[in-house]
């Protein structure tokens, strides 16, 4: 695994912090790279190995992001064909700490956000446990999406929605796949459960998992942790961050492999 930390200053540098981590640490190819609408950037990267592609764009403050099924060099940056929507971040106003974390396939990033909370750009190919065409996924802190072809449902991405093309993962796993008692009475363990991707495949809640992101656990901090803190389990280190968010959803955390 690989993991980087540092101070950003604008979106633009992020941007390109990205770039050089998920070509050299990740297994993306660069396909373009350069300015857009004046002062921003925007950048498109492909995983020859899994076949995803990400396009991303740094725009007033912001990182903006969709998947596509492949990549065009005489497109415009929103244009890419079979395009799963865009979802996007904010950054703090100014200098940001940033992690980017990684492995071969699969590149996420937390960035401060305020005082209190870090925003997410996380994109990859989930190890499957089944066999269908798709698997690579782009998830921020709020949304997500999943290419998946099953069901009879082709040539489309899966969105935090609802009905045969709705995907369960990130967020919405939150306060599904969490017990809200963590931690656990007895033991004062904090259960770091698997990133499980579903798919709705019926009337419902009928689900059908697709597998689970690499590299990522969810947690709930409930007052046992805080943002930046390390969980050891064995020889491997989890970083942690809140999901940031009222209510139901204020305990969500997600915890990222070092």
């Amino acid at each position: 695994m690989a993991f980087q930390s540092g101070i950003t200053t604008s979106a633009n540098d992020l941007l390109d912090k990205i770039r050089l981590f998920a070509t050299s640490v990740c297994g993306y190819e660069q396909r373009r790279f350069g300015p857009i609408d004046g002062s921003y950037l925007h950048l498109h990267l492909a995983h020859p190995a899994s076949g995803q592609i990400v396009n991303l764009r740094s725009y007033n403050g912001a990182l903006n992001f969709y998947a596509s099924t492949g990549f065009d060099s005489t497109l415009s940056f929103g244009s890419q064909v079979v395009a799963s929507g865009m979802i996007g971040i904010n950054l703090m106003s100014g200098s940001a700490e940033y992690f980017l974390f990684g492995s071969h396939g699969w590149c996420y990033c937390a960035v401060q956000k305020d005082s209190t909370s870090f925003s997410l750009c996380l994109f990859g190919r989930i190890d499957k446990v089944c066999d269908f065409t798709g698997g690579a996924f782009v998830s921020s802190t709020w949304d997500s999406r999943v290419r998946a072809d099953i069901d009879g449902r082709l040539n489309r991405w899966k969105s935090d929605n609802s009905g045969l093309d709705a995907v369960y993962a990130f967020r919405s796993a939150v306060t599904r796949e969490l017990d809200s008692t963590s931690p656990i009475a007895f033991n004062g363990v904090t259960p770091l459960y698997p990133a499980i991707v579903e798919v709705g495949c019926g009337e419902g809640y009928v689900r059908t998992l697709l597998g689970e992101a690499p590299g990522v656990r969810l947690l709930r901090m409930a007052g046992q942790y805080v943002n930046k803190d390390i969980i050891t389990l064995g020889s491997q280190e989890w970083m942690v961050f809140n999901q940031p968010a009222g209510g139901y959803y204020s305990n969500g955390a997600y915890a990222f492999l070092k």
